[in-house]
């Protein structure tokens, strides 16, 4: 529904699907090789305790670090009959590490932010590939500040939901950045809308 079809994103950001078939391609978990994957891949909440996919029924979008080292993992759940209290949009457990599509800083001096993920990479399907995200309106982190310092980005294109959670977040945020020297302005959707 989100137009994201593009073979290039899907290759480009690494993008997977979740869908319970993970232990089938890992070693049986009898084995030594297996229970010791399976105890690593629940250390970083790739799998749950109870051993179930913890990004079940989810587009799955890695976040590489500039080194190609994965320091997060966003999930967004594509049906929407999910049971009450399942939430849409899961992460890894812990802080938020990293920038998504931090490679797109480089050599540029304008950036567009987006709200998630999903949004970024609407505009990177339309060709707009100087952008990232913040991981939601409260996911602003402090590697996404250093990031922007670090390549040298003059301007960022606020392009959160025209939402008040977007509005009151997009606000928030520009006053971090602008204290820190780079220029802010909206991306203005139509109310209630984003990208």
């Amino acid at each position: 529904q989100r137009g994201l079809e593009s073979a290039e994103l899907i290759e480009h950001f690494k993008l997977g699907f979740a869908n319970r078939t993970l232990g089938y391609h890992l070693p049986e978990k009898n084995r030594k090789a297996g229970k010791e994957l399976r105890g690593k891949l629940q250390e970083i909440g790739i799998l749950r305790e109870s051993g179930h996919e913890h990004f079940n029924g989810s587009l799955v979008v890695p976040v590489f670090d500039e080194n190609e080292v994965i320091t997060e993992v966003y999930g967004r759940k594509l049906l929407d009959n999910l049971r009450k209290g399942t939430p849409k949009h899961t992460y890894l457990p812990g802080p938020h590490d990293g920038v998504f599509n931090e490679k797109a800083l480089k050599n540029q001096s304008e950036i567009i932010l987006c709200e998630s993920l999903i949004d970024a990479m609407t505009f990177w399907v339309h060709g707009f590939r100087n952008v990232t995200a913040s991981y939601g309106t409260q996911g602003f982190t402090a590697s996404h500040l250093a990031a922007f310092k670090r390549h040298g980005i003059k301007r960022v294109l606020i392009a959160y939901d025209r939402d008040d959670p977007g509005n009151t977040a997009a606000d928030k945020h520009a006053a971090m950045m602008q204290a820190e020297g780079i220029d802010c302005f909206r991306i203005l959707f139509p109310q209630g809308m984003d990208a």
